[in-house]
């Protein structure tokens, strides 16, 4: 009963200690202008804990390969954030002026990550918080888009037989702006007549995806029976989404 009890408390002294060093960013999906007062955002940042926190806001260009995993690279020559490091008193608000610096002609949008990450606090405040023995580094990862001169709306399709004979199908972003493929169907036909409409499981790596500008998703799946022609397959795709920016 007593281990029960201890495993209990510790269970909730985390979560309190978890609570009281948690803090909120605002907003969380912007879009920005190449030039003119859109081109400049304000974040919100609260410290609704009862000690001081220390923050660093960063840029990041996001990249996506073809099988839905993002890995970013340095995005700090297209913004400029002041500031980007502080020290936040508890109870407090800092706002962060994000500008976009960039190039001011897109013709495609250009897609980021605006980061907010919680850092270790200088020695000094550390001393300060020596009592605490338990503490969490929070990270919000928010959407940043540079909006294009135009918007086009393409997503385009294309299937081929894989080495092992299955049926790789690939979806490719040949628009000017990124596309979220909620709802997404897909369906195969081929010269015959014969057609086929994917799985729910099929379309897993496909569906509620975000398909940047330049980027392609697929998802492999066995060759469906009905089809006798595999060289003559081809995809249509449907999906829930308008762009508005």
């Amino acid at each position: 009963m007593f281990a029960k009890r201890f495993a209990v408390f510790t269970i909730l002294l985390l979560f309190v200690s978890f609570a009281a060093m948690a803090y909120q960013l605002s907003p969380l999906n912007v879009t920005y202008d190449p030039t003119g007062a859109g081109s400049a955002k304000v974040y919100t940042i609260v410290n609704d804990s009862d000690s001081p926190i220390a923050i660093e806001v960063r840029a990041e260009q996001r990249i996506i390969d073809i099988d839905g995993n993002e890995a970013n690279q340095d995005g700090t020559a297209y913004f400029s954030i002041q500031p980007n490091r502080m020290i936040i008193r508890p109870d407090s608000t800092q706002l962060v002026r994000v500008q976009y610096r960039g190039p001011q002609t897109v013709t495609k949008e250009l897609s980021f990550r605006i980061i907010s990450e919680q850092i270790a606090m200088p020695r000094g405040a550390q001393e300060q918080e020596a009592g605490q023995m338990i503490s969490f580094l929070f990270v919000y990862s928010t959407s940043a888009y540079v909006r294009p001169s135009r918007v086009v709306e393409s997503v385009t399709p294309s299937v081929s037989v894989t080495e092992d004979g299955k049926l790789e199908i690939v979806l490719e972003n040949t628009g000017s702006v990124h596309q979220m493929l909620n709802g997404i169907s897909v369906t195969l036909s081929d010269s015959t007549g014969a057609s086929y409409t994917l799985t729910e499981e099929e379309l897993e790596p496909l569906s509620g995806q975000n398909l940047l500008t330049d980027s392609r998703l697929r998802t492999v799946i066995e060759i469906p029976a009905v089809f006798t022609d595999t060289n003559a397959i081809e995809a249509a795709i449907d999906y829930d989404f308008s762009y508005s920016a």
